[in-house]
């Protein structure tokens, strides 16, 4: 039987609730950049749009890989929500730049109607994403535990 001491004292940000604490760090860096780029001009919110353009892709990347990490009898699942999840990116995303595109007011609202809606939905996906990851977190956590407490039975 394997010692279950090294996963008790894993590096910080590598356990679960490691990880918490990065995501907590991510969603208020978010809110700062979010709050300041909404007073700055075009040109500048252009830019910190490509940016978190370009962090949310390498994050989609990154959340693939660790899917494919992930148990088959999980990784069934997880791959569906992420392919689904891609797919609604990349339509919504399609959408927004065609619309970009056009210079007719009307289209423009509606441009950007879309683009809020596109960010309460995707705000929406990442609070319900934030509530399972601390169920999966209390979750590994006692299963943690009651590994730990088999082990100090035998």
């Amino acid at each position: 039987m394997s010692d279950p001491t090294p996963q008790k004292n894993q590096a910080p940000g590598t356990a679960p609730d490691g990880r918490l604490v990065e995501l907590a760090r991510k969603a208020e860096e978010a809110q700062r950049t979010v709050a300041a780029s909404a007073a700055e001009d075009r040109q500048k919110l252009s830019a910190a749009v490509a940016d978190a353009k370009g962090r949310a892709e390498q994050g989609a990347q990154r959340l693939q890989s660790s899917g494919q990490r992930a148990k088959a009898d999980v990784t069934g699942t997880w791959n569906q929500v992420q392919t689904s999840w891609q797919d609604h990116v990349d339509s919504v995303r399609g959408k927004l730049e065609e619309r970009k595109a056009e210079r007719d007011v009307k289209r423009l609202q509606n441009a950007a109607d879309d683009a809020e809606d596109y960010a309460a939905d995707a705000v929406d996906f990442a609070i319900a994403a934030v509530e399972e990851a601390e169920y999966a977190t209390l979750d590994a956590l006692l299963a943690r535990v009651e590994v730990d407490e088999a082990a100090d039975v035998k």
